[in-house]
């Protein structure tokens, strides 16, 4: 007699399957395991993010992002002080493309800092939306205009406009 329940891929009833539990007695860290004899580092573990802090130098530089306030207004109160210590400065105006007059008074205003302390500022952008001010010691290669090339590390620490 054929098995109708077997027929049609269904359980049979009558018979009585047992069904076996298999425990995880490994620990409740929710890292990666593996069923080979290879072992896993979990790269989120404590040991190390200590470890790469511990092999990570500080950054002894900051990029400073200035965008227009509620008012329309750059302030740039105490800027010249952060690219003395080598800071980057990048000026978004972007959010001012519907007031070309209050933009361009803007972009006057951080291209009058750069000619008081003697920094060349850098346009990123087609439509000088995007200002960038190095700090002091900063290299900038106008000439390939590359960032972050090893070929800049090996010149004097000074800013190249050239």
């Amino acid at each position: 007699m054929v098995n109708l329940f077997k027929l049609l891929g269904l359980p049979d009833p009558n018979k009585t399957i047992s069904r076996t539990v298999k425990k995880n007695l490994g620990s409740a860290n929710p890292g990666p395991r593996s069923n080979s004899r290879a072992e896993f580092h979990d790269l989120g573990d404590v040991l190390w993010s200590e470890r790469t802090d511990m092999l990570t130098p500080l950054a002894k530089r900051n990029v400073i992002y200035l965008k227009p306030d509620d008012y329309h207004r750059i302030q740039l109160a105490g800027i010249e002080t952060e690219l003395s210590r080598g800071n980057l400065l990048l000026v978004d105006i972007s959010s001012l493309s519907h007031m070309p007059a209050q933009r361009d008074v803007c972009k006057r205003k951080v291209e009058h800092l750069g000619e008081r302390i003697g920094i060349p500022v850098f346009s990123l952008n087609e439509n000088d939306s995007l200002l960038m001010v190095p700090g002091l010691g900063m290299r900038v290669d106008t000439k390939s205009h590359r960032l972050g090339m090893k070929i800049l590390e090996q010149l004097p620490s000074q800013i190249e406009s050239q």
